[in-house]
């Protein structure tokens, strides 16, 4: 409608998918972004703080140890006591080179074990050492006056303080990085927690407003079809939506507009067949053939014509001396009233000759009757059954090959004994062909209308369906094979596009 915006259901898709996606590309950093930060807090603690903490013990152990051997051998003189204090050094520096390691980034922790250090140097230069000089001498006057100065004791001291401070600062920094992991899960989780429910309300607002904008109207165009095809054809079908349901809603209207010109149309042409319906019938009735029995004979035929009224196919028996039987199946070529009154004069032509000519002469006689209708031309199968002598003859104008279908046996086709039937063809003749007819067989003539039906690949029934439908139906009455074939036609091909004519003549007794 004028100054109605319009939008495609494909616009609407790509708003809630970028949407989506712009919602995921936000939580999705941010929830990246955490992580990282997490796994360096972890990372601190597991590869940093922790073990700084160990090494910080294990150099307080030794420098433990270096105390107790220094004041051990001082008091007993006992060489073993100083094994310690000369041992412990490699694995103090061994402890010392990893916690350095680990507080290299962190300048106030680098700054305390720096402190600790001095602190021991200072008690190992200007107590310890000096007081082993002495032990080590044999001066252990001087030795005890040294170290009952307390000046070591205090160093020492000082030593246990600074790595004490050293220890404290560490565990400071491991609580800190402790509680900085500790918020980043809990913001990992509100952002989980977030993520979720942004989701859930993006998929609920996508899976409103693509209902609204795109479904919507397609239920209300489904439901305006549906009035269409129950007969409601006075509203027009529009819809409000997306282009593409618009566009679809103007072709469903387009196709109830056409609905209503055909219906007109075909009112107008009911009306018009009313006025012309017993016309029409007589010559649809002249066009066909009575059938029933013969003496040792069953016949039946139909004819479908592809028009619905009139076909441009015939057909004719005529009885002759003898207890013979000419049948007679020809389709001219178009459909409607024009091929009906070809076939209805060519019909009239060849019942007046049949039986007063050879067969060999029924073709050329009817030939003048197209003489004025260079376009028109006719394919013709003509037999005189002789149920007496129990032969067939025939005569056949390019029409597909009737079948004899023996009770027992292989079928055996009629084929074309000249070419079809045209005024060009001016000088064209016809053999005679003759075989058996024996009791049980049957006779069955078709218009190309029955073997070039087609299915929706395109494959046509051909002359092997009819002999099948024939086949399916032995034994049963002439009527029941026409049936049968016509059934044949009509499963293979639910649309057929060309008059379909069957005729049927079965022998049923020896004459």
């Amino acid at each position: 409608m004028a100054g109605r915006r319009t939008y495609s259901a494909r616009s609407v898709v790509r708003l809630v998918t970028a949407l989506v996606v712009l919602l995921s590309t936000v939580v999705g950093v941010l929830l990246v972004v955490t992580l990282v930060q997490v796994s360096r807090a972890q990372a601190e603690l597991e590869e940093e703080l922790n073990p700084a903490r160990v090494a910080l013990a294990k150099v307080l152990a030794g420098y433990v140890d270096q105390e107790t051997a220094q004041r051990g051998y001082i008091l007993t003189g006992d060489d073993d006591f100083l094994a310690p204090y000369l041992d412990a050094p490699k694995e103090i520096a061994r402890s010392l080179k990893l916690l350095r390691e680990q507080v290299a980034d962190d300048a106030e922790l680098e700054a305390a074990v720096e402190a600790m250090v001095t602190a021991h140097a200072a008690w190992q230069r200007t107590a310890a050492e000096p007081e082993l000089a002495a032990a080590m001498a044999g001066d252990r006057r001087e030795a005890a006056r040294l170290v009952a100065s307390g000046n070591g004791k205090d160093l020492f001291d000082r030593v246990r303080q600074q790595q004490a401070t050293a220890d404290a600062e560490v565990a400071v920094a491991q609580e800190e990085a402790t509680r900085r992991a500790d918020r980043l899960l809990d913001r990992l989780s509100v952002l989980l927690v977030v993520t979720v429910l942004s989701l859930l309300a993006t998929t609920l607002l996508g899976a409103v407003g693509f209902s609204r904008a795109v479904l919507g109207p397609l239920a209300e165009l489904g439901r305006r079809s549906r009035e269409v095809a129950r007969g409601g054809l006075d509203r027009a079908v529009t819809t409000a939506g997306p282009r593409e349901v618009a566009t679809l809603a103007a072709d469903v209207d387009t196709m109830r507009v056409h609905l209503l010109d055909e219906i007109d149309e075909t009112r107008r042409a009911g009306e018009a067949l009313a006025l012309a319906e017993p016309a029409v019938g007589a010559l649809q009735r002249a066009l066909d053939a009575p059938a029933g029995a013969r003496p040792g004979l069953d016949v039946s035929g139909r004819i479908d014509s592809a028009e619905g009224v009139l076909a441009g196919d015939f057909l004719d028996l005529v009885d002759l001396d003898g207890g013979r039987l000419a049948v007679v199946l020809g389709d001219v070529s178009g459909h409607g009233p024009e091929a009906a009154v070809v076939g209805l004069v060519l019909k009239a032509a060849l019942h007046g000759v049949i039986g007063r000519v050879p067969p060999e002469e029924l073709l050329p006689a009817v030939r003048g009757t197209l003489a004025d209708r260079f376009e028109s031309f006719a394919t013709i199968a003509a037999v005189i059954v002789d149920p007496r002598a129990g032969t067939l003859s025939w005569v056949n104008a390019g029409h597909p090959p009737p079948l004899l279908v023996p009770s027992v046996g292989l079928t055996r086709p009629l084929d074309p004994t000249g070419p079809l039937l045209s005024p060009v063809l001016d000088e064209a003749t016809w053999t005679v062909g003759t075989v058996q007819f024996f009791p049980g067989d049957a006779l069955v003539l078709f218009s190309d209308g029955a073997v070039e039906a087609r299915d929706a690949r395109g494959q046509e029934l051909g002359t092997r369906g009819v002999d099948r439908a024939v086949r399916a139906a032995a034994g049963q009455p002439a009527e029941v094979v026409v049936r049968q074939v016509r059934a044949a036609v009509r499963d293979h091909a639910p649309t057929v596009r060309d008059d379909v004519t069957v005729l049927v003549v079965r022998r049923v007794t020896s004459s």
